[in-house]
């Protein structure tokens, strides 16, 4: 049954899971949440490069539910409804803290926040207490649901933007034993009780409309300012009045297309030719660092520039 499945569970017996230091604790962390996924039936995988996705999960599972959260289907068929068994697979960020007065503090960035509704941050507490670790799992979809249902928006602050934008505000409760981000309940999202939402099938069912939904979700609390402590209501409003103007501009594709077109054939016109070559490099530099996960200042970025600026 499910409620005598362990999960997690420290799969290496020989160590504890929080006793690591920051130069080795993100490929320990995530070798304990992938051993513990195997044990609920997903296969999983490691990306060829680090994208921001740390793990893909793959799953067969009856359509219509029947699936037990610990249990992958080898047949065909669903051994209950006889409905033809579907691949669901899944895109796990994992983010490891130790909490701190309780507290799990984690960031996000733009870059984190993807459409994608099979795309699920695993936030992984190495040490609720002494002899317990927590899987807080969520779906980008759900995440961002949770604000807008609760009329809550950290990405609208300057602070989303401009600063490491750190989320204090999921918390455990060692005497309820439960977690919660401010006074909203966060037990639905809890181990088993996540994975069985990430585990529904109508995700994959409907992943056409589930991407409209996630962007229309991200829209909504991206595309939008909050004054916070540094400016005023008026100015608020100000700025939102502008910047939804400047969006309906562009709220065709078609037009987003024609105007990068536009920019390209300015900037041509306008410099000589060893410039736009340069401008051409550049942009070819950013699309290179984007698949291959890296940051604009690391060894592998510097080591890109240099290159191609030899090629030159």
């Amino acid at each position: 049954m499910t409620d005598e499945i362990i999960f997690p569970k420290n799969p290496f017996e020989d160590v504890n899971p929080s006793e690591f230091n920051k130069l080795n604790k993100k490929h320990v962390t995530e070798d304990f949440v992938e051993e513990n996924l195997k044990r609920l039936g997903w296969e999983v995988f490691r990306p060829f490069n680090d994208t921001g996705i740390d793990r893909i999960i793959m799953k067969r599972v009856c359509p219509n539910g029947h699936t037990k959260v610990d249990e992958q289907l080898h047949g065909d068929a669903c051994p209950i409804c006889n409905a033809q068994v579907i691949e669901i697979r899944r895109f796990i960020q994992v983010k490891t803290r130790q909490l701190k007065n309780n507290i799990f503090g984690f960031t996000l960035k733009s870059k984190d926040i993807r459409v994608d509704p099979r795309h699920v941050y695993l936030l992984y507490s190495d040490n609720t207490s002494n002899d317990k670790q927590d899987f807080l799992i969520i779906s980008v979809k759900d995440y961002l649901k949770f604000f807008d249902d609760n009329h809550m928006n950290p990405f609208a602050p300057t602070s989303f933007r401009k600063g490491n934008n750190k989320l204090n505000s999921l918390r455990y409760n060692p005497n309820t034993d439960k977690w919660s981000w401010g006074r909203h309940d966060w037990e639905m999202f809890r181990n088993l009780e996540g994975m069985k939402r990430i585990q529904d099938p109508n995700i994959d069912l409907n992943l056409d409309n589930e991407i409209i939904e996630t962007r229309a979700l991200a829209n909504k609390l991206q595309r939008v300012f909050a004054k916070g402590s540094t400016y005023s209501k008026e100015t608020e409003r100000k700025i939102n009045q502008v910047l939804q103007q400047n969006l309906s501009l562009y709220s065709d594709p078609k037009k987003i297309v024609q105007l990068r077109k536009s920019v390209e054939e300015y900037i041509k016109q306008n410099t000589d030719e060893v410039t736009f070559a340069s401008m051409k490099k550049y942009f070819e530099f950013i699309k290179t660092i984007e698949v291959s996960g890296a940051d604009e200042d690391s060894k592998e970025s510097k080591e890109l520039i240099k290159e191609m600026s030899e090629n030159e």
